[in-house]
């Protein structure tokens, strides 16, 4: 077999696989994850049984493959993103840029991400995520700073930091992703700089 047959079946799977994961966000997001069958999302994905088989154990190895397919992509925009340093953007009003393209691949991706996030998801999918992102606030964000110089313990700023990011976001794809990731970076950038009271227009110096 030659290279460009390789790169037709390669190709067909990427497609069929496509057309599994995108069946999977579907039905979830119709009928939620506990009562759908695998001949469901073949019959949604026009294939039959055992081309399913041939890709997945079952629902739930589909399920847990997409969930690591997201966490890769994710991975991979922070490996490539150009700084993670907080001191790089502290003086602009600009937001990270790294916020911005994050975003933009969530509303890219809008429907598998809630589905994730949400009941087909479930606990496990977030757990890994904020494993990811947690990794990233140490060695980027938060790299280099002196910990005895934090007016709180750095395991609670990380995890303040993570649940209120992650609210955040959860709130943007629940309300369809109306604003744009670039705008949703501003406010996760005034959010985290300002912070929450300042946030609200508070002159905190003068009250």
């Amino acid at each position: 077999m030659h290279m460009g047959q390789n790169l037709v079946i390669d190709r067909r799977i990427t497609r069929t696989k496509l057309a599994i994961r995108n069946a999977l966000v579907s039905l979830i997001e119709e009928k939620g994850f506990d009562d759908l069958s695998v001949s469901e999302i073949a019959i949604k994905a026009n294939i039959n049984r055992g081309t399913f088989y041939l890709h997945y154990k079952d629902k739930f190895d589909l399920l847990e493959q997409t969930g690591a397919e997201v966490l890769q992509d994710l991975e991979n925009i922070f490996r490539h993103a150009k700084s993670l340093r907080i001191a790089d953007f502290i003086s602009t009003d600009q937001p990270f840029p790294i916020t911005v393209e994050l975003l933009e691949y969530v509303k890219e991706n809008e429907a598998l991400v809630r589905v994730l996030f949400g009941l087909g998801g479930g606990i496990a999918f977030r757990a890994k995520l904020r494993k990811v992102v947690e990794n990233t606030l140490k060695l980027g964000f938060l790299a280099g700073l002196k910990e005895e110089n934090f007016l709180v313990p750095r395991e609670f700023l990380v995890s303040y930091l993570l649940h209120a990011h992650f609210g955040v976001v959860q709130s943007w794809l629940e309300n369809g992703c109306k604003e744009s990731p670039q705008e949703m970076a501003q406010i996760l950038s005034r959010l985290s700089l300002d912070g929450p009271f300042r946030a609200t227009g508070l002159d905190l110096n003068n009250s």
